[in-house]
């Protein structure tokens, strides 16, 4: 940047309070060369000036006439002169017009300096649907239902981060200068290209991640940002919160009053399948192990597109475990029913269990 560049973008700093102590010390260097640019800086010092409790109006008036008195008395100006009350409000109009050049010139030189600010583009799935992504390196996302995916216009150029709310089947394009970041609530997913598939609902008691293929690091956000590195076919389970229904849930760990649950387990596949039940809802099937009632309906409500009201409060606390391809929600409450007998009633995408 040239020298005269960078005098003007240091002093719109100066002007906005964003200068350094740094940059600081090189404007005054600057401006010491430079003494006609350092008398303009002075009047945009005096632009900064607090306010005096005077209205606006009075406050520029004196300000001018202040300003207008310097350049009238400065070493520039030796020659005295009567100044009438017109010819004041002419200095006035003179002054004023020369510090919005001022200021302009400064503020378009800052401005050109300063990166654009980036817009996130945001990817979102409604109850009973799915969408496929690809992201501008060419990574692969498939979002489930009720999700949002969000990333920003200048992905894969200043770094490729997303941030997930709900389901997204990750297939990351390699790049090993350059990681692939997600952002969840309660974890950071860091990878360098694999496979593998988050799961971070807002209306569930904990985040999951289940690699698939290659290398994930997950940062625990509050676990004093605690990195856990997994190896293909595990999943690592973080509770969203300290809760009794998170202890149930996850029975394998250890509660701790000032961490979030933590437990990382082995990935099986689906009986007769190569999937894991993970990962097996990118090919339209809906896994259910050992979950109860509760949950499962959320789930439902998501999958489906439907609202669910249960009244058989014993059902609710009932564990199911299970695996449909295709079927219809009448045909997955049916299947249901075998295990637990109960009614319901089917109208207008409303669901009422008895």
């Amino acid at each position: 940047m040239e020298q005269h560049e960078r005098l003007w973008e240091l002093m719109a700093k100066r002007t906005a309070g964003t200068l350094s102590a740094a940059e600081e010390v090189e404007l005054e260097v600057l401006l010491e060369a430079t003494p006609e640019v350092a008398r303009q800086q002075e009047l945009l010092d005096k632009i900064s000036l607090q306010s005096t409790g005077k209205s606006s109006l009075e406050r520029k008036e004196l300000l001018l006439d202040r300003i207008m008195g310097d350049i009238a008395n400065g070493d520039n100006n030796p020659v005295e002169e009567t100044i009438t009350p017109e010819r004041s409000r002419s200095w006035r109009a003179i002054a004023a017009v020369s510090l919005v050049l001022v200021i302009g010139a400064a503020m378009a030189i800052y401005l050109r300096t300063t990166p654009p600010a980036v817009v996130w583009s945001t990817v979102q799935t409604k109850p009973g649907s799915k969408t496929r992504i690809t992201l501008p390196d060419g990574s692969l996302v498939v979002l489930n239902a009720g999700s949002t995916l969000s990333y920003p216009s200048n992905f894969a150029k200043s770094g490729r981060v997303v941030k997930l709310t709900g389901e997204g089947y990750f297939d990351v394009t390699k790049m090993v200068n350059d990681p692939f970041v997600i952002h969840t609530t309660t974890v950071d997913v860091k990878v360098l290209g694999t496979t593998f598939n988050v799961r971070a609902y807002a209306d569930e008691p904990h985040t999951e991640t289940a690699l698939i293929s290659g290398a994930v690091e997950v940062t625990v956000k509050d676990a004093g940002k605690q990195h856990i590195t997994l190896s293909p076919r595990q999943k690592l389970v973080v509770a969203n919160a300290i809760t009794e229904t998170a202890v149930k849930q996850l029975p394998a760990a250890r509660p701790d009053d000032q961490k979030p649950l933590i437990v990382l387990e082995n990935l099986e596949k689906e009986q007769g399948t190569d999937l894991v039940a993970e990962a097996a809802w990118v090919e339209n099937r809906f896994v259910y192990r050992n979950e109860n009632f509760s949950q499962l309906i959320i789930r439902m409500e998501r999958w489906y597109g439907v609202t669910v009201e249960c009244h058989n409060q014993a059902l609710l606390q009932t564990s199911f475990t299970g695996n449909v391809q295709g079927e219809s929600l009448d045909q997955l409450l049916s299947m249901l029913k075998q295990t637990k007998q109960f009614d319901y009633n089917i109208t207008a995408g409303k669901v009422i269990i008895h």
